[in-house]
């Protein structure tokens, strides 16, 4: 991705005193010669005096002797000046070389570090950079992305190579859109892209860059926390609606008997009016039905906490499914693991959600089909959890279906209510536990039940935490 940080020079060790020492010695030395020369020199001429007068050749002996001194001390100090400047350049070149990395090492560490994967790509469409979060999320390692040009990277159809396909070619950048991107092992995830312009060293468009972030757990979680609003919203009207028509649907369904026995008693009740009574008494009772499960979703955190053996509850709830299996020609089977914590929870409120879930994997397996009810424990955020899976190989839910399964009145099935889940939703919820539902069409769905396990506290028979 970057260049390796060259190693430390020799050079580059070399204080500026040791510069300053150098020049010193060197400028005592040549005074020292010069001295030197001029003692000798000065000796030379009293020697030459003591016989008499002195040869006309001798001051211009001496006089070039000095010359040829200076000259030769100017060229040590030139040599000397040249020297020290080209080490001083090359000082400041090393250190400006050397920064230079230090920025380039820090933008590598910064890419390393950020969670957002990053990928960029020249104007010939050819991969220069990739990050670690950038491989993770595209499930690809950087020897095969970099130098490569990415419609050759990326096959015909990848979402990767459809949005740089319009930032390159037809400079056309992408916001933050998400996309559904399947790693190697087939799991599908949301990853949320974005295209802009990559700016070289003269500020002049250089490639494109791609930002990718993995938004899975968030879009999950930002559901759940619209699920919860829209069920606090409901609460008071719920309770309210719930109240106001509770007397009203009594009256009718005691008078719709009254009225039934009245004109039996006459004589004047023929098949067809009985059919018609019977209708009505139907229908009250399911719009009783309706408003019981309005009363559940107000009651929000009136739960009996209670130690619960999940064990036995599966027990039972498979006994209680097990007829309307075999009606249907499903095979309902289970699997606990040994030794399971105990939830701490309301076991009648957890049967329900159970049963609300088994009922609904029956109804997606009209054929008949396989169900199979699991549960083990995890550990997550330094606490154990008691995970219950319900697994079906049924129709399966069309992908724009599953944001919208935890709203109240939002449902898939002919007749139905859609308070099922809004239901499960809050009673889990209450029980400080999660529920998610995956879904292949075509291939089942699971639906996964987290309720935190009991601190300490193991069913009969299991080993200590």
């Amino acid at each position: 991705m970057f260049r390796p940080v060259p190693p430390a020079t020799v050079w580059r060790k070399i204080p500026s005193r040791s510069i300053a020492i150098v020049v010193f010695i060197l400028a005592l030395v040549v005074s020292v010669m010069l001295l030197f020369t001029l003692e000798r020199e000065k000796l030379l001429v009293e020697g030459l005096m003591q016989g008499g007068t002195l040869p006309t050749e001798v001051p211009l002996a001496l006089w070039r002797s000095r010359r040829d001194v200076m000259l030769v001390a100017g060229l040590v100090f030139l040599v000397s000046a040249i020297a020290i400047g080209a080490i001083i350049t090359f000082l400041y070149y090393d250190s400006a070389r050397r920064t230079l990395e230090e920025v380039k090492g820090l933008a590598r560490n910064i890419l390393r570090s950020i969670p957002t994967g990053i990928l960029t790509v020249n104007h010939s469409g050819v991969i220069t950079a990739v990050n670690p979060a950038a491989e993770q999320i595209l499930d690809r390692p950087s020897s095969d992305l970099l130098g490569h040009r990415y419609d050759i990277v990326f096959a015909e159809g990848d979402p990767v190579r459809l949005i740089l396909d319009e930032a390159v070619k037809e400079s056309r950048h992408v916001g933050p859109k998400d996309v559904f991107y399947e790693r190697g092992d087939q799991s599908a995830r949301i990853v949320r892209m974005n295209t802009t312009e990559l700016s070289g060293d003269d500020d002049k468009p250089a490639g494109v860059l791609l930002q990718a972030h993995e938004v899975t757990e968030w879009l999950a979680l930002e559901r759940r926390v619209q699920a919860a609003e829209k069920l606090a919203a409901l609460h008071t009207l719920s309770a309210g609606v719930a109240h106001e028509l509770r007397n009203p649907l009594s009256a009718v369904d005691l008078n719709l008997h009254l009225l039934e026995e009245e004109l039996k008693e006459r004589g004047v009740l023929a098949g067809q009016d009985i059919r018609y009574l019977h209708i009505l008494n139907a229908e009250c009772r399911r719009l009783s039905a309706i408003l019981d499960n309005f009363m559940k979703l107000t009651r929000s955190g009136s739960i009996s906490l209670h130690e619960v053996d999940v064990k036995v509850l599966i027990d039972h709830v498979a006994a209680l499914m097990k007829f309307e299996a075999e009606e249907r020609k499903i095979r309902l089977e289970q699997s606990v693991e040994p030794g399971l914590p105990l939830v701490l929870g309301d076991a009648t409120q957890i049967t329900q959600v159970l049963v609300n879930i088994i009922v609904n994997a029956f109804h997606a397996m009209p054929n008949g089909g396989f169900c199979r009810i699991a549960a083990v424990k995890r550990e997550a955020d330094g606490r154990a959890w008691l995970e219950i899976a319900v697994k079906d190989d049924g129709v399966g839910i069309a992908k724009d279906q599953m944001p919208h399964l935890f709203e109240p009145f939002y449902t898939t099935k002919a007749g139905g209510t859609g308070l099922g889940l809004a239901i499960a939703y809050r009673i889990v919820q209450d029980h400080g536990g999660t529920i998610r539902i995956s879904s292949t069409p075509g291939s089942g769905t699971s639906v996964v039940m987290q309720l935190p396990a009991a601190r300490g506290r193991l069913r009969e028979g299991g080993a200590a935490p």
